[in-house]
């Protein structure tokens, strides 16, 4: 184009060869005026465009008298011109300063210069000379490139020295120079680019002349590129070079009528030297200057996006059938192998020896037991409340008794009598209400509550043992985290085997407990081993909480009659609570107490307790239940015998009599059926009809009561005398005294600091237990049986790994080969955004990992000082995040990559396998915080658990753009969203570099990848951030869970 423009000037001067020479040497004899030193002639009257400077009109592009120069478009609305890119000014003749690209860019003024912002050169600042001055063409975060190769791409910038000899002599040091522009537009030509160009010539960077070239095709012919234009156009600026400055020639009408087209301008490639040619311009030059045509020195530059650089080519997409079959065939190895060390190593792990203790192996063990008398008085407990009005008595503060080495104490009563509440005092358990009281060890009461706890063990009501774990393994876990580290594993194991055969349970001690679905052993044996479990340790006190609750009366026996075996031969304290015993087992009681609204009725020795009922006037039939016959009787004195009375003397009253209030009109005066009336008399009697419904339930339980007395009359009292007939009877003072005489005896023992005291005997004892192992040996005992439990149960771990399996097929079977346009780019998404959900909705099967029976296993065995907090949430979050978490993941990416045609970088490969991989474990421990904080209600945490997930997902990016939340405090919520992350890092890390190319009615559309990305709001450049944020997500919820695990999941009863 710089050629074509100066080809323009040429012609012009053919038809005045000698005129036009001598006008060059005259012009330049002195050398042209540079820039900004000139002066300007005064405007002459009449010329076009021109106004007196006393009445300058208003520019116009509309009127014939105001032209767009640079052959600009005019608004038809508001007469403007629409300058190209590099002028400004009313009819853009002004050059611009500054960079391309840049918003008001300023104006270069008359008689000045100026220079380009950093990046940018040329006469107007068009040319880029650095990538990172391209940036500003991109969205943020996506990187532009300086393309320099002289290829049209989309609209090509070039400037260009006039290299032929003759012309740089006549001007005589002033510089001729060229800028070039290069348009390309949609449609094509008979397969070739068409476009428009425009070019302008300037001296000493003075605007002489300027041209439009139109239906231009551009041709790349190994290391030269063609533009042929067929139609061009030229004009002159008024008083410039060759345009009448000075008195020289004045092209205008000659440009404007001569020079038409058609025109070529050749590069080559590796020179940038160029050429122009057009017939009568080639003539000119020849016969003026000697040469065939224009030549010119040239440099251009196009800001581009990578992937639009010519010779850049798509990574190859094809589908690498080894790398399909190689994932298939290593997640078979996996799983097999997996497999086969957990047989190996767990199968016969733990397998019990085949003979029985040395007693030598368990001599410290017994040497340190402490036979232990237990004794309470004044125990009272309350519940929480706002204050003493409001707080609720559960035992009244008037409670005692006293159970010896080798005897067993069964605390009876009906349902509500405050047994289980009396048990975990004893046991000191701890409890959400205000207790008070004493309780002591052999007269001493001076211990701590971790030297107490190592000299018991409790047995909770329910059984929550693991079901895939034996009878052996079970108690061996137990024994392995409580017992001394000091202790020897042969000892530890030794002594398991001794505690089976204490319960008669060596003969089951292979099988598995079971569960409901799975059968293992018996109800009587599941408590015996849990049973086992605390005895492993040799407590001094062993208590039980309703030990025969759920079992026929055949195990009931069983059980008890191994509580009192080992009470008696291993001169042990059993203590336990027990509704309505059998006969057969009631004789196995040595102590006895009795509760009735937490209030005592009797405290002593079972043999004692039929002789004091007698005397207060309650005998017990012969051979009858006495058990039956006691909770029958506190329960009829519980309500008080006057209000007994009172309620039957009012049920047979006239006014409450049954007929009176189970009578009712149902009829209305005219015979028709009314409900209405019965409502009516129904709330007008609702009181009596629930009094007399428990007055006849008095009558029936005083009725059976008296019957048992074979006719003799029984004494009509309430609780509260019976309660004082106790305490005020020789029995009870018996007992407090005995209380007392042991507390002096251990004060007298304590004063002489015997070693042999019971306090000596307790601290040599917590000693000894405080030797626990080490954290990682807790840790290693937990994880070992933690992967027991897993892989003996495997149906969840084997479904995660099939569903990565055939989901993985399955996806990239329907997502096969994506395409490299719009609907490829939508298939992209949706495909990351399905993996996403999979995963995220596939971790609430943790919420499972801490619900019911593993959550309840927790608190007791945290409760009994087996381990540290730490060392379980460390063993859950392993065994569940390493084996379902991390490896589903692995599998299904490394099978669908390959089939759906994803980048073929392995950089790439990685960040989407750790991308899914991060984003699964965070949703994991999200999900674990859910369960420890919300798992005593699973549905609640399964509901919160999918509002959360949902709430992630709407944040993703897919539904809702992230730069169109505008409203303060919502924009901020895409952050907490762990999808976020994962889906901006997923997609941009495929589709940043990749040039979406969509063809439609026959055009061919370009966008790169990253542009559309930044449209749906995602910012391309966060890659390594996302992962970032994701793996501190990931940090920040094992955080929480931990924390959560150790303040709420404690036992509080």
């Amino acid at each position: 184009m710089l050629l074509t423009s100066w080809v323009s000037g040429l012609l012009a001067i053919s038809a005045l060869a000698d005129a036009l020479t001598d006008s060059l040497e005259t012009g330049y004899s002195k050398r042209l005026v540079p820039p900004g030193r000139g002066g300007k002639k005064p405007t002459k009257p009449g010329q076009p465009g021109k106004r007196p400077d006393e009445c300058p009109p208003c520019f116009n592009c509309l009127l014939p008298d105001f032209p767009c120069q640079q052959f600009a478009s005019c608004d038809q609305a508001n007469g403007r011109c629409h300058c190209p890119e590099g002028f400004t000014g009313e009819n853009c003749a002004q050059p611009v300063c500054g960079g391309l690209g840049e918003l008001n860019r300023p104006g270069r003024m008359e008689n000045t210069t100026c220079e380009c912002s950093e990046g940018w050169e040329g006469i107007n600042c068009n040319l880029c000379n650095q990538d990172s001055a391209c940036n500003r063409f991109f969205p943020k975060g996506v990187n532009g490139t300086c393309y320099t190769g002289g290829i049209l791409v989309r609209e090509n910038h070039q400037m260009c020295d006039v290299t032929n000899v003759k012309i740089v002599e006549i001007l005589k040091g002033a510089k001729p120079e060229v800028t070039f522009t290069c348009k390309k537009e949609d449609e094509e030509v008979d397969g070739a680019a068409n476009g428009t160009c425009s070019f302008q010539f300037w001296v000493d960077e003075v605007e002489s002349f300027y041209c439009g070239l139109d239906e231009c095709t551009f041709e790349v012919n190994g290391n030269n590129t063609l533009y042929k234009c067929e139609k061009i156009k030229c004009a002159c600026v008024p008083d410039q070079f060759l345009c009448g400055k000075d008195g020289s020639v004045d092209l205008t009408d000659f440009l404007k009528n001569t020079i038409t087209g058609p025109g070529d301008f050749a590069c080559d490639i590796n020179s940038q030297n160029c050429k122009f040619s057009e017939p009568n311009m080639n003539s000119l030059i020849s016969s003026v200057f000697g040469d065939k045509y224009i030549t010119l020195g040239c440099k251009s530059a196009e800001c581009l996006h990578v992937s639009e650089i010519p010779g850049y080519d798509q990574p190859d997409k094809g589908v690498s059938t080894l790398l399909v079959c190689a994932g298939l065939a290593l997640t078979l190895l996996f799983l097999i192998v997996a497999y086969a060390l957990a047989q190996s190593l767990f199968k016969r792990s733990n397998s019990p020896l085949e003979y029985l203790p040395d007693a030598d192996e368990t001599g410290k063990l017994l040497h340190d037991f402490v036979p232990a008398k237990l004794e309470f008085e004044d125990i009272s407990y309350r519940e929480r409340g706002a204050n003493e009005a409001t707080s609720k008595p559960i035992l009244d503060g008037e409670i005692f008794g006293s159970v010896k080495p080798g005897e067993v104490m069964a605390i009876m009563g009906g349902s509500g009598a405050g047994k289980t509440t009396l048990l975990d005092i004893l046991a000191r358990k701890k409890k959400s209400g205000k207790f008070d009281g004493r309780v002591f060890v052999n007269g001493s009461s001076d211990y701590t509550d971790k030297e107490f706890k190592n000299m018991i063990g409790f047995v909770d009501q329910e059984d929550c043992l693991l079901p895939t774990l034996t009878v052996y393994e079970t108690v061996l876990t137990s024994a392995l985290l409580r017992l001394p580290k000091n202790m020897t594993l042969l000892g530890k194991k030794m002594r398991v085997l001794e505690t089976l055969n204490e319960l008669g349970i060596m003969h089951i001690r292979d099988k598995l407990i079971g569960s409901e679905t799975n059968r293992g052993i018996s109800g009587g044996e599941k408590r015996r081993v849990s049973i086992a479990c605390e005895l492993v340790t040799s407590p001094s006190i062993l208590f039980l909480d309703e030990p025969t609750s759920g079992l026929d009366s055949f195990s009931a026996f069983n059980v008890v009659e191994s509580l009192v075996h080992l009470a008696r031969n291993y001169n042990r304290t059993v203590v336990f609570t027990i509704h309505q015993p059998r006969s057969n087992i009631v004789q196995l009681f040595d102590n006895l107490l009795i509760l009735c609204q937490g209030r005592l009725v009797y405290s002593g020795a079972y043999l004692e307790c039929q002789q004091f009922f007698s005397e207060v006037g309650y005998n017990i039939p012969k051979g009858f239940n006495i058990a039956d016959f006691l909770i029958d009787l506190t329960m009829e004195l519980s309500s008080g015998s006057g209000d007994s009375s009172r309620a039957e003397s009012g049920a047979q009253s006239p006014s409450t009599s049954s007929d009176d209030i189970h009578t009712v009109e149902r009829t209305d005066s005219q015979g028709n059926l009314d409900t209405t009336n019965e409502w009516l008399h129904y709330q007008i009697h609702r009181a009596e009809f629930d009094e007399s419904a428990n007055a006849r339930k008095r009558r029936q339980r005083q009725k059976f009561v008296k019957s048992l007395g074979s006719g003799v009359p029984m004494p009509d009292r309430n609780l509260d005398e019976l309660v004082n007939l106790f305490q005020t009877s020789a029995l009870a003072q018996r007992i407090k005294n005995g209380i007392q005489e042991d507390i002096d005896q251990a004060d007298l023992e304590e004063a002489a600091d015997a070693d042999d005291s019971t306090a000596g005997l307790l601290q040599s004892r917590a000693r000894f237990f405080n030797s626990r192992i080490s954290f990682l040996s807790q840790l290693k005992i937990i994880a070992g049986r933690t992967f027991k439990n897993l892989y003996r149960d495997p149906m969840l771990l084997l479904t995660h790994y099939i569903m990565a399996l055939a989901l993985g097929l399955f996806s990239g079977i329907v997502y096969y080969q994506v395409t490299d346009d719009i609907s490829g780019f939508q298939n992209r998404l949706g495909l990351f955004f399905f993996l996403l959900s999979l995963f995220g909705f596939s971790t609430l099967t943790s919420l499972n990992l801490l619900f019911g029976n593993d959550r309840i296993i927790f608190m007791r065995e945290r409760a009994k000082g087996y381990y540290h907090p730490a060392v379980y949430y460390i063993g859950k979050v392993v065994f569940d995040m390493v084996t379902l978490r991390v490896f589903p993941p692995i599998i299904l990416g490394s099978i669908l990559y390959p089939l759906v045609g994803l980048k073929p970088d392995f950089n790439a490969f990685l960040v989407f396998i750790a991308t899914l991989v991060l984003f699964n474990l965070g949703s994991s421990a999200l999900v674990f915080v859910i369960g420890i904080t919300l798992g005593a209600n699973p549905g609640v945490a399964n509901l919160v658990g999918i509002l959360v997930m949902l709430f992630s997902m709407l944040f993703a990016g897919l539904f809702v753009n992230h730069d169109s939340v505008k409203i303060w405090g919502i924009d901020a919520l895409q952050f907490l969203s762990v999808f976020h992350y994962a889906y901006e890092a997923i997609s941009v890390n495929e589709v940043k570099y990749l040039t979406l190319i969509e063809e439609k009615y026959g055009l061919e559309i370009e966008v790169p990848g990253a542009t559309v990305l930044s449209t749906f709001g995602f910012n391309v450049n966060a890659v390594s951030r996302d992962l970032f944020m994701l793996t501190g997500f990931l940090g920040f919820m094992l955080l929480a869970g931990y924390i959560g695990l150790h303040y709420v999941l404690v036992e509080v009863r």
